[in-house]
């Protein structure tokens, strides 16, 4: 039955069907990375259209990082453990090579990393931070996981690993880092506050219906050419003997 695919015609329409395969597949694909990135949108849109609260209020120290903390505005307020700081070298923003800057905010309900700003280059030690009591406005992102490499000078760490901070540094240590926006107590060093990360967003279900909309489309461009070849290569069926003559009913 299958000789019958390598005909002229039916090589022609077997390369019509895998090209519209290919572009339902890739259109698929292309919606779906639409509402990967519609989803994120609207997460960092709806947490951030959300009113600033106490940082105490919204977590407790030593509390799992949840999903919809990201993004978060929140408000600390306490006073910053210099001696305790570090730059992250090796980080970038909008095509600036630098460093981050992070200092512990000592609170009353806890301690929470302030990944303060960025700054170009490679400090030789994080910038010092305002004195005294401070209020540090900004939003929630997670910490992040151990970076392999060769180990680096004092002052300064790979990464905001909370897992080797919380045994470092005094106090409850929160699960989460704040980026800092502003500080009720202007600091010198010439920091560039850095976005919040991308939240683990749910996909935008509009453009998700498109992509699914697309796949179909190519399950049904396979279908309708097998069921075309089926069809033109089942025999016809045989017309039925004419009776003979003289047969008796």
């Amino acid at each position: 039955m299958f000789r019958g695919l390598l005909t002229p015609r039916w090589v022609g329409l077997t390369i019509v069907m895998l090209i519209a395969v290919a572009a339902c597949a890739f259109l698929g694909l292309w919606q779906l990375g639409v509402a990967q990135d519609e989803g994120r949108k609207e997460a960092i849109a709806s947490a951030g259209s959300l009113a600033r609260m106490p940082l105490s209020e919204v977590t407790e120290p030593h509390s799992a990082f949840e999903a919809e903390f990201s993004n978060r505005p929140v408000s600390a307020t306490g006073t910053y453990a210099a001696e305790l700081g570090f730059v992250v070298p090796d980080r970038r923003l909008d095509g600036r090579a630098g460093s981050w800057v992070v200092t512990p905010l000592v609170t009353p309900e806890g301690t929470v990393p302030v990944l303060r700003g960025f700054v170009d280059g490679t400090p030789a030690s994080a910038p010092a931070p305002p004195e005294g009591q401070v209020t540090v406005h900004g939003t929630l992102g997670p910490g992040e996981s151990p970076r392999p490499g060769a180990g680096l000078p004092e002052g300064q760490r790979s990464g905001i690993d909370l897992a080797i901070l919380v045994n470092e540094w005094p106090g409850d240590l929160y699960n989460v880092v704040l980026l800092a926006s502003s500080e009720s107590v202007p600091s010198a060093g010439g920091l560039t506050a850095v976005p919040p990360p991308d939240p683990e967003a749910p996909l935008n279900l509009k453009n998700l219906a498109y992509a699914i909309q697309w796949w179909v489309f190519g399950l049904f461009a396979i279908w309708m050419w097998w069921k075309m070849f089926r069809a033109e290569q089942q025999p016809a069926d045989p017309e039925p003997a004419a009776p003979r003559e003289g047969a008796h009913a």
